[in-house]
């Protein structure tokens, strides 16, 4: 790996961690990126002159990756979902278990590791040591990132309180587990988040190579430990360790540090190495969980998922060309924008979308159960008429995800002394964690603890950090 002495971008994309504007050139009051007060002039913002505003040092590769990861995961969850109605009692289940031919396809769709990948690479984009300490500069992200999680719990709090009036205690439990079970993702971004400021001392392929490698290196002596003492326990550490791969690959993309041809050789020579560890060893080949398996590759993550964080890392440092040229003509770019507007609403509410349209299709007749003959077709119907529902319910929910909210999005110092600045990473941190464990048990049991926890933390962070100016918006 070589340092190139091409300019690097110096434009952040749209992230789904930051409230800063599109960095472009001087632009009317009502651009998209300038105000999210006025979503009409948002929506009547056409692809060229949204092209034609966009800074040319963006990197809208960075972009694209981010939604294309998010659409793609939600198209999966909805494919794999089969649902069946016994003597009144929904059971849920999993096309991957039922026809166990299609696991293989998971290496296809799991793609999420690309969102830690363009996320890392956007924060690189925009990090300035010397404006900014990294505790309070995870705070910023931090109040982006939770801000439409409020908004969601709040809704799912509001439900679960209306079924439990109703004494429909079966519900309450099904949306007390599946209501917060997706924000395990939120909570592992968090805690990459909060490593990302270390990982911009890497200014060379050898000490990026050599980080890579001790995170897989500790993947497996972790998965190694789950083996042979059948605690999963052992497993938390991957959250951390392979998580940081895609995002280091990211520091590195956005460095410059990986030659494109180079990368596509190393996608090459993992994915054959993956190819081996399923042939020869224990991993299972669904890269995603699957009832029934004795070792899940994804919750505790494994090194199979590792090693496929670095392929699909690789293949998007490989391909970046060819993807800017995709992503830069007006009416793709168009939908790329808009859409990382309300990334975290798409990723958010597509589970409660989904339930809805799986709820109405039963009403008439369109059962989704494995035992129904064509049951196929009406899991991909239902799965494309999701991803056509989510466009409004984004244009509705997104100005919550991007609408500051009083006190918590008032104005950070952008320095701080070094203790306080440590204070404020290590809550960040523990909220991260907080988060994927509220995850991991749902609310009830010690899921309400950690969900405890992980506010009290996020609020100590902001009392910290408040400069006394109000929220503006951004």
């Amino acid at each position: 790996m070589t340092v190139s002495t091409a300019p690097r971008p110096t434009s952040i994309p749209f992230d789904a961690t930051t409230s800063k504007p599109l960095k472009i050139r001087r632009l009317p009051s009502a651009h998209l990126a300038a105000s999210p007060q006025l979503p009409n002039a948002r929506l009547r913002m056409t692809a060229a002159r949204l092209d034609a505003l966009t800074g040319p040092g963006r990197d809208r590769v960075i972009d694209l990756l981010r939604l294309v990861s998010l659409i793609v995961v939600i198209a999966g969850h909805s494919i794999m979902l089969t649902v069946s109605v016994t003597d009144g009692r929904v059971e849920l289940g999993n096309i991957l278990g039922d026809v166990p031919a299609l696991q293989v396809a998971t290496w296809l769709l799991q793609i999420l590791p690309l969102f830690f990948f363009a996320g890392a690479a956007a924060s690189t984009y925009g990090w300035r040591p010397s404006r900014n300490t990294a505790g309070h500069w995870l705070f910023t992200r931090t109040q982006r990132l939770l801000r439409p999680v409020f908004w969601y719990l709040l809704a799912v709090g509001t439900v679960l309180g209306v079924l439990v009036v109703l004494g429909d205690s079966a519900m309450v439990d099904v949306v007390a587990r599946l209501g917060v079970q997706l924000l395990w993702f939120l909570g592992a971004y968090l805690m990459i988040l909060a490593v990302v400021p270390l990982m911009q001392r890497i200014a060379d392929g050898a000490t990026l190579v050599a980080t890579i490698l001790g995170c897989y290196a500790t993947t497996a002596v972790m998965d190694l430990l789950r083996l042979f003492t059948r605690a999963q326990e052992w497993g938390y550490v991957n959250y951390l360790t392979v998580w940081m791969i895609p995002a280091l690959l990211g520091v590195g993309y956005a460095k410059r540090l990986i030659r494109p041809i180079l990368a596509f050789g190393v996608a090459l020579g993992m994915l054959a190495v993956n190819i081996v560890l399923v042939a020869a060893g224990p991993y299972e080949v669904s890269l995603v969980t699957v009832p029934g398996q004795q070792f899940s590759n994804m919750t505790p993550p494994s090194l199979l998922l590792a090693g496929h964080t670095v392929v699909l890392s690789c293949l998007a440092i490989a391909g970046a060309q060819v993807l800017a040229r995709i992503v830069s003509r007006p009416r793709v770019w168009w939908f790329v924008a808009l859409g990382n507007r309300g990334a975290m609403t798409l990723y958010l509410w597509h589970l409660p979308v989904l339930a809805l349209i799986i709820g109405g299709g039963m009403v008439l007749g369109l059962d989704r159960s494995s035992t129904t003959a064509g049951y196929g077709w009406i899991i991909v119907g239902e799965t494309a008429l999701l991803l056509l529902t989510m466009i409004p319910v984004i244009g509705a929910l997104s100005r919550l995800e991007n609408r500051p909210l009083r006190w918590w999005d008032d104005a950070r110092n952008r320095v701080a002394s070094p203790v306080r600045d440590a204070v404020v990473w290590a809550l960040l941190m523990v909220t991260g964690l907080a988060i994927l464990m509220l995850a991991r048990g749902g609310l009830p049991g010690a899921g309400l603890w950690w969900l405890a926890i992980g506010a009290t933390c996020a609020l100590v962070a902001r009392v910290m950090t408040r400069s006394g100016a109000p929220a503006q918006v951004r």
